[in-house]
Order: structure tokens, then sequence, then C-alpha cells
């Protein structure tokens, strides 16, 4: 979730703008929609829009009734269960969503044309750009607001705030199956969807959704060696931090590159980028470490559960101070650069690119295509260490399982005349049609289904074969939108190229999930509002101390020994880590700790 800070502000300007918080109980189940209707039959109209891709039970079917409520006397009759057009008589819907700068026009598009023609609802679209800046001073005028937004950043402290100023309204009454027809077959797979939709009053202001996992995507925390040095070392791929040491000793001292010089650089990582922080690869040999490094400080809390549900602190643990140690040895013979903890993404990448025989022994990173020219060499010599066994028999993949759940995908705003036929638009595109229309573009023309027997990256079936560049220009798709997930990049046909992105990630995969660990905790949770700031107040200033205690230790800034170690686990407890374990935990049991099994 990025753009903490400026929700914190956002906070502090509705607080100061005199926004009412109230309160107000919501269903913690789909119920049913409440209100007197009144249904009329109508003759089925033929559809002519096709089906793509997906099962049977999310295609569209010709609507064959309409359903009037008095409850919202300027909405028009709206159809039956994912029954299609929408509605009888032709209608507007305003929507906001950020904007897509490869997206050449948003209503001159195909995507556009098939939704509008699908749904009998013309779309007037509020294209954001800079969208945390944007919505921000959106909720802080409070006037005009688009009917709904799509795809916009609304994490769950942003959605309580403006759900309880009375921005956007309450959705959980809507969630029933005559309007969520396919949001509910999304639940049915994925229950913590709508256990994630629900703020602390109970309310859901936003709805969270589910998407098939990408498997690759879930354990991203890599660490890649460069193979050539492995070869003309003589050596094997480490299984161990011991024998990741020994190769690190070799590439320092055996000149690998072959220039004649020492001036190989045995492991060298970054601040920013994904998911390639120094500490967060090794430091699973020793301890769970959750850590990503998207500068933003929830996702580098390094919080994980115990079995028992119970929030706990990686960085507390004796294992920890092991893993500092193991990298401080590392910093001391010169074999881990002290570079790491102060150059960026684009700086790592100019160093491995360098002209010359490459120096770069290992680098951690989610996918070489970070750290090197995507289409260059450099990023051939790169392979994945499969996860490290550390000296206590520790061996973890670090494994994001909520990461096919997004939080505040869809809200509608106090403004919105049509609340039931904004849902049903919102409902229409939760389908594996609509995503496969919004990121490959149109069937036949920009992807096809390969012939049987086509292979995909990852050995099965190939289920798609793109044909429109992503990234290129276009008004095929918006690139945005609702859409349920049901095919991933490893589905793609394979070429053969070995060192194509997703096969190499496939691959590491392979390796990888064995070792996955199922605890941590989710990042989205449902604070209450006091929550909200309490967390974000606390979770700054301990990473940030975390995160300083760890640059300095394994430079040798700081010795590490008893004293300083006590020293820093007072100064934690001074910082306020045990409100801040409190306070996660308040969120996770009211939010998660149920549909996940755990009796709290």
């Amino acid at each position: 979730m990025k753009g903490r800070t400026i929700i914190f502000c956002f906070m502090v300007l509705c607080l100061s703008a005199g926004m009412v918080f109230g309160g107000g109980g919501g269903s913690q189940t789909p119920s049913a929609a409440g209100g007197q209707r009144v249904t009329t039959n109508v003759t089925p109209r033929p559809l002519t829009v096709s089906h793509q891709f997906g099962e049977a039970r999310f295609a569209p079917q010709p609507a064959t009734s309409y359903t009037t409520n008095p409850r919202y006397p300027q909405q028009p009759a709206y159809s039956n269960p994912n029954g299609f057009p929408i509605v009888q008589d032709r209608m507007t819907i305003r929507v906001a969503t950020p904007y897509t700068t490869w997206v050449l026009d948003y209503e001159d598009n195909d995507q556009t044309r098939w939704i509008e023609e699908l749904t009998n609802m013309r779309i007037e679209w509020d294209l954001l750009q800079n969208s945390n800046e944007r919505l921000s001073l959106m909720f802080a005028a409070g006037d005009g607001l688009p009917d709904v937004f799509m795809d916009c950043p609304l994490p769950t402290s942003m959605l309580i705030t403006i759900g309880q100023g009375g921005l956007v309204i309450p959705l959980q009454d809507m969630v029933n199956p005559d309007i969520m027809y396919n949001y509910l077959l999304m639940v049915d797979d994925f229950p913590t969807a709508w256990a994630a939709s629900h703020s602390a009053d109970g309310n859901v202001y936003g709805l969270a959704l589910a998407t098939t996992p990408m498997l690759t995507n879930q354990q991203g925390m890599r660490l890649w060696i460069n193979r050539p040095f492995m070869e003309r070392l003589g050596l094997r791929m480490p299984t161990t931090t011991e024998e990741y040491y020994q190769y690190l000793v070799a590439v320092r001292d055996r000149d690998p590159n072959g220039n004649g010089q020492r001036d190989e650089i045995p492991l060298i990582g970054g601040t920013n980028g994904w998911i390639g922080r120094i500490d967060g690869f090794l430091m699973n040999a020793f301890i769970i470490n959750d850590a990503t490094n998207d500068g933003n400080a929830i996702n580098r809390w390094r919080l994980f559960l115990q079995p028992d549900g119970r929030v706990d602190a990686s960085y507390i643990k004796p294992e920890w101070r092991q893993g500092l140690e193991y990298m401080r040895r590392l910093n001391a013979e010169g074999l881990l650069a002290s570079e790491s903890f102060t150059i960026v993404q684009d700086e790592l990448r100019a160093i491995v690119e360098a002209p010359g025989p490459q120096r770069v022994g290992s680098v951690p990173n989610g996918g070489n295509h970070n750290f090197a020219n995507p289409t260059g060499q450099a990023r051939n010599e790169f392979t994945t260490i499969p996860p490290l066994r550390g000296p206590n028999g520790v061996q973890i993949s670090w494994y994001d399982q909520y990461s096919n759940i997004t939080v505040g995908r869809f809200a509608i705003s106090r403004d919105c005349l049509f609340p039931e036929i904004a849902m049903k638009w919102a409902d229409a595109q939760m389908t594996p049609d609509f995503h496969s229309r919004s990121r490959y573009g149109v069937l036949g023309r920009d992807w096809i289904i390969p012939p049987a027997g086509t292979p995909g990256v990852d050995g099965g079936p190939a289920l798609y074969e793109e044909i429109l560049v992503r990234g290129a220009p276009q008004n095929a798709l918006w690139n945005a939108g609702l859409g349920r997930q049901a095919i991933s990049s490893y589905n793609r046909a394979f070429a053969g190229d070995v060192f194509e992105l997703e096969y190499v990630l496939w691959q590491a995969f392979l390796q990888y999930d064995p070792y996955k660990y199922p605890g941590l905790v989710p990042r989205q949770l449902p604070f209450t509002l006091d929550e909200s700031r309490t967390f974000t107040d606390l979770n700054n200033q301990v990473v940030q101390y975390v995160e300083q205690f760890i640059a300095q230790t394994v430079t040798g800034r700081i010795a590490i020994n008893d004293n300083t170690w006590d020293t820093y686990l007072r100064d934690l407890e001074r910082l306020g880590l045990p409100r801040l374990l409190e306070t996660v935990q308040a969120g996770f049991d009211r939010g998660w700790a149920r549909t996940l099994g755990y009796n709290r």
C-alpha cells in the first residue's frame, strides 16, 4: 500500500474540516438487499457481445426481467441476476480511475465500447493522475464526487475515514445474488475477500477483490547468483549459509571474471525496487523476515503469526541477532557491499551493466529484469539460489499468501443516485472474460488461444499467446477494471527461450515452493480511526529504527554484543513496540483471524 503519509495527512484534513464520524454496524456476511421492489418480465434481447474466456457460469445471460426499487427513485430498472443489459433505459455512470499513460483514449476504446454495449451504460471518465493526491483533495473538498471509484488506491485507513465521514456509502446490503452474482462466486472461492472488505465498524465501504493467486509473485523474495562465476570457480549451487559464504569468498579472491584484478563485488543490493533489500532473503535462513522495499513502512514491518494467531515481531528474537551477525561477517570480510544500504535500483543496474567484465557475484531482488537490462546479456548470467538453510536448520521462502486479495477496489460515493445499478455495473466486470479484455485485448486480434498441445511457460498447456505488446500505445483496453484473473503470465505460450523472465521466475517458484512460510500478517487490516493513527505513527518509528539498526550493525558502525542488543530492545519498547503489536493484533482479530481459522 503506497502513500501512507498522504493518507494520514488526509485524515487530519478530514478532522479539521469538521467531518462527523458516526458509527454503523454492518453484516459480516453477504445479506439480502432491503426495500420493496417491483419486477417486470421482458422478452430476452439477444446478446451481441461474445464470450471470450472463462467458465460457463460467468458467461453473460440475456435479461429476462427488470427490477425497480422505490428506495432510489432516480434509478432506472435493472436486470435479473447476471442478466444483460443491466438497465432498460440507457444511462451514464461517472467513473474515477487511475490513468494509464499508454492508453491513448478511454472513450474511443474497444473495452469501453464492449462494456457499454453489454450493460447499456455510458461511461463518463474521471481519470486520475497522481491518484493518491487527487483522491485526498477530492475527498477533502467533498463536492461533485464521481458515482464510483474503480481501481483507486483506497486502503483500509482511507476507507474508514471517508466511510464514517459519509463520502462513500456502505455496500453490504447490496451484496446479494440479485445484484452481485459474480462477486458472490468469487467469495465462494476466496472467503478472505469478503473478510477483507469490512471496516472496523462492520460496514463495507469498499469491495476487496480476489484473483487466482500469481504463484511466482507470492514467493518473490529471491537471491540471484552469477552462473558463469560458479562454473569458473568449480562450485556447486550453495544450499546453506556457510556454502554461500564460501562462494562469496571465492568470488572475492579467485578472479572469476578473469580480468586479472580483484574488482569483483561478491554481494550487492539496493534500497528500493521489487523485494531487493539486502537483509530480506538472507534473514530467512535464520527467522521469517517479511520485508519488501517499495518505500512504504507498512511493507517492511517484519511481523509474523505464532501458531495460535498471536502477532509477533521477528526483529526482537535471538535468531534475528544471529542473522545480523552473519551479515556483519560478510561485510567485515569485504563480501557484502556497504553501499547496499544507500544506492537505489538505477544505481544498482548501472553497476551490473557497467562496461567490461561482469563484477557482481550475487544480487537480492524479485526479478533479474530489475537489476539488469530486461533484454540484455547480463540478466542471462544470473540464476536464483534456492532458500538457504541456516545454522539452526531454518530454511524459509517468504510467502505472501494474501497477494491475490486487494482491498478497496470499488466504492460508491454519496453523490451516486443509483447505487444498486452501480454495484451491478461493477459485478459485470468480475469475470475472467473481463480480465482478459482488460489485460490482453480482443480475442483473435490482440491475443489468441494457442492450438492444443502448445506448451506454456509452466510446462502445462498454454492458455494464451499475446499479439498486442503490453505497454505499447493502444485503444484496445484499459489496463484497469475489476476483472477476475484466471490466467497468469506463466500460462503464456512458451517459445523456448530459457532466459525469458516468466520462465526464469517459474523455475524459481519450483525451487522455493517447498519452503514457503504461511504465517505472515495481512497488511490491510480493518483498524478503527484511532488504531489507524496509532499504527501509522508507531509503525513508521519502529521500522525506521529497526532498519537503522540493521545498517549500522551490518556495516560495523555499531558492535553486536549483549549491551547493544539489550539497548536496542529497550529502545523498541520505548518507541511503542508493545502498543504497535496490540494494535495490529486488534485489527487482525477483528478482520481476518476467524476466516483464516484462528480461534481468537
